[in-house]
């Protein structure tokens, strides 16, 4: 008569069975979870931060090759330059959102004022020409006057080869921070032999600052008259303002 055998499973084998099947089961619940990920990886919504520039247009041309692309495989780097090509884009930044979106952030450039070279232009901060926003004079800018309006090598991206232009550009970089009631009164800046003249964007008054050594100085008493003139702010309805000569400021009442 054959003798029956009982076979018991150790301890240890139970407890890697169980082990091995929990793994067995974590790894499926992660598979399941990266499918539906990789699923609605698609990108749906595009967040575009700091664009005051371009138009509604140049925006989608820019941005609609992106829609329904993975977020995952987005070369962001190529994002960015493609913004770049701009002239009025300085920096750009790309980043994923997830689960479905792509942020674009944009620092654009605040020209400083419009110049006419066959065209109106702007210049920024550093006298770099650049070409008018897409949606045109948006900004309350100064116009530089007074330039050969044929400069040669007058290229877009560049700085603007008249030394005259570079010169008042720095001029009103300082107005701009320094007095900004004055800057945003300015609606034609030139330079000549009498030095540099403002004129009023407000009232049409012709303010002469002398040569650009003085006209800084002479700025800080024109807003002191102005503020002693005018609550507003703004430049005074005189028919000039005449402050070339020391510690006067000479003025024209409008008849």
């Amino acid at each position: 008569m054959a003798r029956a055998s009982l076979y018991t499973i150790p301890p240890q084998s139970w407890a890697f069975s169980g082990a091995f099947l929990a793994c067995v089961l974590l790894l499926g619940s992660l598979s399941l979870k990266y499918a539906d990920m990789v699923s609605s990886d698609q990108v749906e919504v595009i967040n575009l931060f700091g664009q005051r520039t371009m138009s509604p247009e140049r925006v989608e041309s820019l941005t609609e090759v992106y829609l329904g692309e993975s977020l995952m495989k987005l070369d962001l780097m190529e994002i960015q330059n493609r913004f770049l090509e701009y002239p009025l884009i300085r920096s750009a930044k790309a980043t994923r959102h997830y689960p479905n979106a792509l942020d674009i952030y944009l620092y654009d450039v605040l020209p400083v004022a419009y110049i006419a070279i066959k065209e109106i232009m702007t210049l920024d901060e550093k006298a770099i020409l650049l070409p008018l926003p897409d949606k045109g004079m948006l900004y309350n800018l100064p116009i530089i006057t007074s330039i050969d309006v044929d400069l040669p090598n007058s290229e877009i991206g560049e700085v603007i080869p008249d030394e005259t232009a570079q010169m008042l550009v720095n001029f009103l970089k300082v107005m701009r921070k320094e007095h900004q009631n004055i800057y945003l009164d300015i609606s034609e800046i030139s330079y000549d032999r009498r030095g540099i003249k403002l004129i009023s964007a407000t009232h049409g008054t012709t303010v002469f600052l002398g040569n650009e050594d003085d006209a800084i100085m002479n700025s800080i008493i024109l807003e002191k008259f102005v503020s002693d003139e005018s609550e507003s702010g703004i430049i005074s309805p005189y028919q000039y303002i005449d402050l070339r000569f020391d510690r006067q400021v000479i003025v024209k009442e409008r008849k």
